[in-house]
């Protein structure tokens, strides 16, 4: 039985995609704090005009967030990880 040594086992490719995901959350978890920060110490008073686009673009962006956090909580159940509680 020949093996070829370039093809990823089966544990690596869990390796990779693991390093992957942290990079990326990683990332989004500083781009959300830059967000976060910058809105929070925004002077917003009075409000301007605030088009409903916009409206409807947060809600789908607190949906989208949403969706991700239960499937990052499904990737730690799947590593046998214990969950973190919700906030």
């Amino acid at each position: 039985m020949v093996v070829a040594m370039d093809e990823p086992t089966p544990a690596d490719t869990v390796h990779v995609a693991i390093d992957d995901l942290l990079t990326v959350v990683g990332r989004a978890a500083d781009d959300l704090r830059m967000f976060h920060t910058a809105v929070s110490q925004a002077q917003i008073a009075p409000l301007p005009p605030f088009p409903r686009a916009t409206v409807v673009l947060t809600l789908r962006i607190v949906e989208h967030l949403r969706t991700i956090e239960e499937e990052l909580r499904e990737v730690l159940e799947a590593l046998g990880l214990p969950e973190p509680p919700p906030l």
